[in-house]
């Protein structure tokens, strides 16, 4: 939090108490320049965040950190700034007095959004059982992935390969668009395709690497590939 009024402080502080279990006080600046270097260490969900600070504003706060990776909430007085909050991207614009019903819905609606983007976050990785334990890939790392009997090889566009402990046919259940099954073989990332070869039926990729296609899977790769393009 960022609020040189240290009456404030203890309003909110209490009021935090008893309206949310999911979130606490981390830390507290009463300055742009206290401000800067703990939101850098603290590295906080949320910046509850006051507008006029001592030794400036808060949009100097915002200014100098640059690339906000929390949801920003501006809790002041004034009433004329809400324009530049917005620019801001603002989750909300709170007004002094703060009052309790008020920080509650609030709360309730910033950590819904915290939720869904650690969910997207999440649901753009796939865990991959291996010999040595678990490993969480992106998705976007992934060229293709290729049937090796009850193992999986899954070749990253950074050249490595990963083998893992499920089959292919589990892995095309699990994967949705843009990853296509071509082969039984094989299941392809259509973000990496440079160009697909009908008359050998093969499939090359941007790094150089090629898997063949099956006749059986032709037609749907095709619908694919005018699909990306």
């Amino acid at each position: 939090m960022v609020e040189d009024e240290i009456g404030a402080v203890a309003v909110f502080s209490e009021l935090l108490k008893v309206h949310s279990e999911h979130f606490s006080l981390i830390g507290v600046a009463q300055s742009v320049a206290e401000a800067i270097p703990l939101i850098v260490e603290k590295k906080p969900d949320v910046l509850v965040l006051d507008i006029s600070l001592p030794d400036g504003t808060g949009f100097d706060v915002l200014d100098a950190i640059g690339e906000l990776n929390f949801e920003l909430i501006f809790l002041t007085a004034h009433e004329n700034f809400a324009i530049q909050a917005i620019k801001k991207q603002a989750f909300d614009y709170l007004l002094k007095p703060l009052h309790s019903a008020e920080l509650h819905k609030v709360l309730l609606k910033v950590q819904s959004k915290i939720l869904a983007n650690k969910k997207e976050v999440f649901s753009k990785k796939i865990a991959l059982n291996t010999i040595d334990g678990v490993e969480f890939i992106n998705l976007d790392e992934i060229l293709y992935l290729k049937a090796s009997s009850a193992y999986t090889e899954i070749y990253l566009n950074k050249g490595h390969c990963i083998v893992a402990s499920r089959t292919l046919k589990s892995f095309e259940e699990a994967l949705k668009n843009p990853f296509v099954r071509v082969h039984n073989s094989f299941i392809v990332n259509m973000n990496f395709i440079k160009n697909f070869d009908k008359s050998d039926a093969v499939l090359y990729f941007e790094n150089g690497r090629y898997v063949p296609v099956s006749k059986s899977r032709k037609d749907q790769l095709l619908h694919a590939v005018y699909k990306s393009f």
